[in-house]
């Protein structure tokens, strides 16, 4: 018999695959939800990416902050230097700075902005910050100002920052809202950071080992004015800026014999201790930013044997009595104050501010003009080899100054004339600008004084005509023989030339009643 062979093929039932489609649905569905549900992977993921790009952010401008702090020894985070950083790490042109402190860093990509703590330090030129916690101010006598380089200068009170830098020269006025251009008329004065020791340093005998030949004090004890030489070498000389219980008895005498002040207590304050002590307490003083001018109540001085006068409008009258409550102005564009003796120059120096100010006022000492000398060669060797603190012609109102093109100096100015035996008064006066005919193109027997920060070829350091122009006493001074000797510094428009007379030249040709119409002065401040 024939059998059949039956089909036995196994398959899914309809019931099973039912089932199979219902069970994959729901575990689709679970990982959808798990992928693209609320919290799920995918915004897990997206989320993360979010936090770690936020991450990434926030550790670029925390160390933008720490790498614009540390470019400064400070550690005031300034906007110049946060601006670098920021443009290392993020990228010029990625990013936005908003506001002006709190500042908020936007990146352009994301959108996402950040405002950086308030803690952080950042500040603008001239804006009131926190003292230096190293630093042992009186801010009762001080306010502590960002140059806006990462440098905080101590600001006596009742002065303005009026603009540049601790690397520029960092310049006020005690008048608010001045500038560089000295365009509010306060007196202006810079600041010359500097160590009580580097002060120490720059006494007279330590400075002639660095310029012997630029630093010539002449040797008039007998009178007969044939001797040259330096201080500090065993000459005898004692050159010094502190005044000595004889010195004030020279100085009694002196004003005994030519009547010209009444008696001045020279011995009751010690200018240099005061200086010292200042420097210990704030790294630095200030000086005048321009030579003394005449104050606004004389138009011009002039001397007379040994006697100073004052000229009020076109009457001359012998004011040596007014003279002592006269108060010099550290000012651009007024005439230089000369025709003033070394000791009147002094006291209406130190005549500058009240007792009740948070500053001291003096006559320049030698010391603080030898390291401003310091400041100048430091500058000038980096920036502008040709000039030099030996070789003052190029930056400096000397005769032999052919650099600087006069024509366009516009300015008060007076023209001297040589006579047989001394420079004459000025013969004309004048206002705007310089006549082409004048020196100093060395043109005959005429000589041009200029007003005060004239040009700006004679400016180093936002200091004004340290160099030429005016020499400039200082307190150094010393008694020999019979007679007391002062030294002026830096040369002048008449017959010095500016090789043999530059800015650390000291001349100690001088008597204590020398007035005369080249020599002129400087204040310098010491914080209280």
């Amino acid at each position: 018999m024939k059998k059949t062979r039956l089909n036995t093929t196994r398959g899914i039932t309809l019931i099973a695959l039912v089932v199979t489609i219902v069970v994959l649905l729901i575990l689709a569905g679970t990982s959808i939800s798990m992928l693209a549900g609320e919290d799920g992977i995918i915004e897990q993921a997206q989320r993360a990416k979010k936090e770690t790009e936020i991450g990434e952010e926030k550790e670029k401008i925390d160390l933008a902050i720490s790498g614009a702090a540390s470019r400064n020894d400070s550690g005031i985070v300034t906007e110049e230097n946060l601006i670098k950083e920021l443009d290392n790490l993020i990228g010029a042109g990625m990013y936005t700075l908003e506001g002006e402190g709190p500042y908020t860093v936007k990146f352009n990509k994301s959108g996402r902005s950040y405002t950086i703590e308030a803690s952080v330090n950042v500040s603008k030129a001239g804006e009131e910050v926190r003292k230096p916690s190293d630093k042992n101010w009186d801010e009762t006598k001080v306010t502590p100002i960002a140059d806006g380089e990462g440098n905080t200068i101590p600001v006596p009170k009742g002065f303005y920052y009026a603009g540049g830098t601790k690397d520029t020269g960092f310049v006020i006025s005690d008048v608010p809202n001045d500038n560089l251009d000295n365009t509010a008329g306060g007196n202006q004065f810079v600041w010359i950071p500097c160590t009580d020791s580097e002060y120490t340093d720059a006494k007279d005998d330590v400075m002639d080992k660095k310029w012997p030949s630029n630093n010539e004090y002449k040797d008039n004890g007998d009178n007969s004015g044939s001797s040259i030489t330096t201080p500090g070498t065993g000459n005898g000389l004692g050159w010094r800026d502190t005044y000595t219980n004889d010195d004030k008895t020279m100085l009694d005498k002196t004003y005994t014999d030519t009547n010209i002040l009444p008696t001045q207590n020279w011995v009751a304050e010690n200018q240099i201790e005061k200086g010292e002590n200042s420097i210990k307490i704030y790294d630095g003083f200030y000086i005048a930013r321009f030579e003394a001018g005449i104050p606004s109540e004389a138009t011009s001085f002039y001397t007379t044997g040994a006697t100073e006068y004052i000229i009020t409008g076109r009457g001359v009258i012998n004011e040596t009595n007014l003279i002592e409550n006269l108060k010099p102005v550290s000012k651009k564009g007024v005439q230089a104050w000369n025709c003033i003796t070394q000791p009147n120059s002094k006291m209406v120096a130190e005549n500058m501010y009240d007792a009740d100010s948070s500053v001291d006022s003096y006559l320049v000492d030698s010391q603080a003009w030898n390291l401003i000398c310091n400041k100048f060669n430091e500058i000038l060797e980096n920036s502008d080899p040709e000039r030099t603190i030996t070789n003052s012609t190029k930056w400096g109102n000397y005769w032999d100054n052919t650099t600087t093109d006069y024509t366009k100096i516009n300015c008060l100015y007076a023209i001297h004339e040589w006579s047989s035996s001394d420079w004459k008064s000025p013969q004309t006066y004048g206002k705007g600008l310089v006549p082409d005919n004048t020196a100093p193109k060395g043109n005959g027997n005429n000589r041009l004084e200029l007003a005060t920060g004239a040009s700006d070829d004679f400016k180093v350091y936002n200091i004004y005509d340290m160099a030429g122009n005016m020499w400039e006493w200082t307190t150094s001074h010393t008694i020999k023989g019979k007679e007391m000797f002062v030294v002026p510094r830096g040369g002048s428009f008449s017959g010095d030339d500016g090789s043999a007379c530059p800015v650390v030249h000291a001349n100690g040709h001088n008597w204590l009643t020398d007035g005369l119409i080249n020599v002129g002065f400087r204040v310098v401040l010491y914080v209280k």
